[in-house]
């Protein structure tokens, strides 16, 4: 799982860059179709480079480079262009062969045939070795990478030939094959990393790995710089620019300034409140496809002025979710109505549908929420919503929030937190204390919602409710092992019902990915693909220059 802060398709020739060769591919157009705003994965690609393409980070500096720590946007958005891993997820979420090709031989069994081009930045093949050091490296529970998870079925994982390594299973595992296009399946060189180990990652040392941009210079607080890999291993997904310069700058107001008269060529996700500045100045606003998810997450439901479910439930029926979607989302968002979105369905899409369409929730009844109210009695004191203050969606959620619930007799307190105290929210116990609620942005890594739920699980690491339900935990435990599609699905809408039924959380809205790109800039990938893929390399201008 990855955070905010942040069935597969067949193998396909020529992976992203041909892709991205097809222009541009629309999917579902945002709900304000007269916006003008474009709807789609994957943008022209540049015809010549840029000296320096400079980009900002709207999250924030990354702690880190290193893959294996990449669970936020900032890091993410950095180390795709750097660390690539063995599959390639594509702007469509299909995935095709990288650094190697994975053959699926039976339920448990796979083997990885690694390109006989694919090298490090130093010119070194990447060996067997490598790719053993890498995964094994991850899912070590000493090193504590979020991505463990999902290699955790791993049974053996061995060197069978030159080019070869095969993995095994314990048990069939849903999971494991579309995760080799995440960081679960980046390759670090192993010599490298392991000389550099106190320090790999950082920003005096960086990483060794095989992408189309290469590690060069961390100025901390300032920017990251990366130099394009001239023997880049696959020529025809080379990087077009000689540079590629990321920046930090968090200010709403200065980054879309720079974004404007072009010091910044470009960003994900920058804040909804510069969409309409942005769109109607010189550069191009475009929404991609997104895996994300976005509402309030309750916090330690056993105790403290939200442990009554009528309570949790009465605040879910007082929101006013057209009213978000539209007047801060400015549109750049679908109403969400189960806690994993309806772009996650990369399979069985008409038992999800079913499912999606007898979910009651996403609508306000403010008769219903107050009656809940007046049932359930007064708060012993009123409950604390906590939100990541730089994030101005975030503080006008939470504002509509606090004015719905005193709507039905609710008092909400809501908190601003600095980047780093919301960050821990997520993590550490202790930084929860004193928090009823929390705003929850994150993003699935793959269509497959199941991998999403075992994080919620009794023993989940982002289970911050303390939900605990026997058929929860079994049922997506089952889910991941279920090979079979629509049984999978069934099991994993079960999943999503037992959860909703109890409000552990309140989905608001699954935002569109936002990409901007200034005036004469194109190339870049507008999907939530951006985040594992090496989205930089085929920007450049829109004409020769």
């Amino acid at each position: 799982m990855a955070l905010r802060l942040r069935g597969t398709a067949p193998f396909l020739a020529g992976g992203l860059v041909l892709a991205l060769a097809a222009c541009t591919t629309t999917a579902a157009p945002p709900a304000g179709e007269d916006s003008g705003i474009a709807f789609a994965d994957i943008t022209a690609p540049g015809v010549n480079g840029l000296d320096e393409l400079v980009w900002n980070l709207p999250y924030g500096e990354p702690a880190t480079v290193d893959p294996a720590f990449s669970s936020g946007e900032s890091p993410s958005t950095v180390i795709a262009n750097m660390c690539e891993s063995l599959l390639l997820q594509n702007p469509d979420f299909s995935l095709t062969p990288n650094l190697a090709a994975v053959e699926e031989v039976d339920d448990t069994t796979y083997i990885i045939t690694i390109d006989e081009r694919a090298a490090f930045w130093d010119g070194s093949p990447v060996t067997p070795e490598d790719v053993i050091f890498s995964i094994n490296r991850t899912r070590a529970p000493e090193t504590g990478s979020t991505w463990a998870g999902v290699l955790s079925s791993i049974a053996t994982i061995e060197k069978t030939g030159d080019r070869e390594v095969t993995i095994t299973l314990t048990e069939p595992d849903t999971f494991f094959y579309p995760h080799l296009a995440t960081p679960a399946g980046a390759i670090v060189q192993q010599a490298f990393t392991e000389a550099n180990a106190e320090t790999f990652g950082g920003a005096d040392t960086g990483v060794m790995c095989t992408g189309p941009f290469a590690f060069s210079e961390w100025a901390l607080g300032e920017y990251i710089l990366m130099e394009r890999n001239a023997d880049y291993w696959d020529a025809d997904r080379a990087a077009l620019s000689d540079a590629l310069k990321i920046t930090f700058n968090t200010d709403a107001a200065s980054a879309t300034t720079a974004l404007q008269n072009g010091d910044i060529n470009g960003s994900f996700n920058f804040p909804v409140s510069a969409i309409d500045t942005l769109a109607n100045g010189g550069g191009s606003v475009t929404y991609g496809t997104s895996l994300g998810l976005y509402g309030i997450m309750f916090v330690n439901v056993n105790e403290g002025p939200m442990a009554d479910p009528r309570l949790r439930e009465a605040l879910k029926l007082a929101i006013d979710y057209e009213g978000i979607r539209e007047g801060i989302f400015a549109d750049a968002a679908q109403i969400n109505k189960t806690f994993t979105p309806k772009s996650a369905w990369g399979y069985s899409t008409e038992i999800f549908q079913q499912a999606w369409d007898e979910t009651e929730a996403g609508v306000t009844d403010l008769d219903r929420a107050r009656a809940l109210v007046e049932e359930a009695g007064p708060l012993d004191r009123p409950a604390v919503l906590s939100y990541y203050a730089d994030l101005p969606e975030d503080a006008q959620v939470a504002a509509a929030v606090q004015a719905a619930a005193a709507e039905i007799g609710l008092d909400i307190e809501v908190n601003a937190q600095t980047a780093a105290e919301n960050f821990a929210m997520y993590f550490e116990a202790d930084a929860r204390v004193g928090t009823d609620m929390m705003i929850w942005g994150g993003w699935l890594d793959t269509q497959e919602p199941a991998a999403y739920y075992q994080y919620y699980t009794t023993d989940g690491i982002f289970n911050v409710a303390g939900f605990s339900n026997a058929e929860f935990d079994q049922v997506v435990a089952d889910s991941r092992r279920v090979l079979n599609d629509d049984d999978r699905a069934q099991l994993i809408t079960t999943a999503q019902e037992i959860f909703g039924s109890d409000t552990i959380n309140i989905p608001i809205v699954s935002q569109y990915t936002r990409l901007y790109m200034s005036e004469g800039i194109t190339g870049a990938v507008a999907s939530q693909a951006f985040l594992y893929a090496p989205w930089a390399a085929a920007i450049g201008t829109v004409d020769a220059q």
